[in-house]
């Protein structure tokens, strides 16, 4: 699984994830997934792409996932939002008011679902965040709080940082 922006990449000048082999990757199909803003809709999260075993191009005929960065694989809330409410949380606020305040289509369970993933999550998230740079001395005491500030740390000026993690470090920031 690879993680993109979404503008468009050249795939034949990607290596296949399976077998190392340059040159051999075709778009396949479309991934599509729930839309969080409209109700009974679908939303396009990304790319299928396919190694082409046909003819003389020697690959291995298998298909991989091609995400786009603001797609959280296997979740309705995209990453904009989890940016969005992780950076809430670092003012101090309350997971319910910042819930609120995002006026969002999700229940408030959804968001409390969301810290406790989170929460389980820290540690791979934390060592890739490591080698990057050294975690900033901060004030927080929970751990997450503490995550959320290396990650603004790392990724300054970005506006949506945990889109920018999963295309940097190639990996769901949800796992």
């Amino acid at each position: 699984m690879r993680l993109h922006s979404t503008k468009r990449f050249s795939l034949k000048q990607q290596c296949c994830p399976h077998c190392g082999r340059r040159g051999t990757l075709n778009r396949h199909s479309r991934l599509l997934g729930n839309d969080p803003d409209h109700v009974d809709a679908q939303r396009r999260h990304g790319q299928r792409a396919f190694c082409s075993d046909r003819g003389r191009r020697g690959g291995c005929g298998r298909t991989f996932a091609i995400f786009f960065a603001d797609v959280l694989p296997r979740h309705s809330v995209t990453a904009t939002l989890l940016a969005r409410l992780l950076a809430g949380l670092l003012t101090g606020a309350a997971l319910r008011s910042v819930a609120e305040v995002l006026r969002t289509p999700f229940a408030l369970e959804t968001f409390y679902r969301l810290r406790q993933r989170l929460r389980r999550r820290l540690d791979p998230v934390r060592v890739c965040l490591c080698q990057e740079q050294r975690p900033p001395v901060g004030t927080h005491p929970e751990p997450l709080l503490q995550t959320v500030a290396h990650l603004q740390s790392v990724f300054p000026g970005a506006g949506n940082i945990v889109a920018a993690f999963q295309q940097r470090f190639q990996r769901p920031f949800l796992g």
